[in-house]
C-alpha cells in the first residue's frame, strides 16, 4: 500500500481531513532548498498532498498526537535541536531526524538518511537524557492509519466512557475494541503491541 491507499482507507471510517489546501509544492521545495536535501519520496508526497492545513490533534490514551501543519514544518525544531531561550543548538539531535508530529512532547520523526521509497516513523520519549528512537510504523501512511484508527476508536464509536478502568484492568470499551483490535491485527502488523499494549483486553 502507498500513502494514497492508506488515506483512502482512513476516509472509509473517519472524517479526518489530511488534504493540504494549497502551498504543498512550495513548502516542500523550500524545505529541501534550505538544506540542499532531497526528501524521500513518501515524505515529499505527504508534505505536498496530505499534511494538514492546520495542526491536527488525534486522540490517544493520555496525550493526543499533534500532527503538525505543513507550514509548521521546519529544520529549526524548538526544544529538540534548538533552544530558543539562549538561541543555541541542542546537542544530540541528528541532522537527518525530521520532526513532523509529537505526542505530549515525545518527538515523532522520519529519518531522512533512509533512502527507501517509504519513510519509517519513529518515536522517542523526551526528558530521559537522550533520544532512543524506536519505529512505530513502516511508512507515513501506516502511521497515519494507526493514529487515525485509534482516534476513531476513542472518540467516534462509543463517545464518553470508552475507557474502562476497573477490577478487570484498563480496557477499551467492548464496542470500540471489537472494531479496533481486528483492524490493527490486519494493518498494524508487527506494531500492534506498540500501539495497543496499554489495553489489558488487547
Amino acid at each position: 500500500m502507498d500513502i494514497k491507499d492508506y488515506i483512502e482507507l482512513i476516509h472509509s471510517f473517519s472524517k479526518t481531513d489530511f488534504e493540504l489546501h494549497g502551498g504543498g509544492n512550495s513548502i516542500c521545495f523550500r524545505l529541501q532548498e534550505e538544506r540542499d536535501f532531497v526528501f524521500p519520496k513518501e515524505f515529499q508526497e505527504y508534505i505536498v498532498r496530505y499534511a494538514p492545513a492546520h495542526s491536527q490533534y488525534l486522540d490517544g490514551v493520555g496525550n493526543p498526537i499533534d500532527l503538525y501543519s505543513a507550514r509548521r514544518l521546519s529544520w529549526v525544531m524548538n526544544g529538540y535541536n534548538y533552544n530558543p531561550v539562549d538561541n543555541q543548538p541542542i546537542p544530540g539531535w541528528d541532522k537527518t531526524w525530521f520532526l513532523f508530529a509529537d505526542e505530549g512532547a515525545d518527538p515523532i520523526i522520519v529519518d531522512l538518511a533512509e533512502s527507501n521509497r517509504n519513510s519509517k516513523v519513529y518515536r522517542a520519549m523526551h526528558g530521559v537524557g537522550g533520544w532512543d528512537f524506536r519505529s512505530i510504523a513502516d511508512s507515513i501512511g501506516q502511521f497515519l492509519l494507526c493514529a487515525s484508527a485509534l482516534h476513531h476508536a476513542l472518540s467516534g464509536i462509543v463517545g464518553k466512557d470508552v475507557l474502562v478502568d476497573d477490577g478487570c484492568g484498563f480496557n477499551l470499551h467492548e464496542r470500540s475494541a471489537s472494531w479496533l483490535f481486528p483492524f490493527f491485527r490486519q494493518y498494524a502488523d508487527k506494531y500492534y503491541t506498540d500501539w495497543l499494549a496499554v489495553f489489558d483486553n488487547s
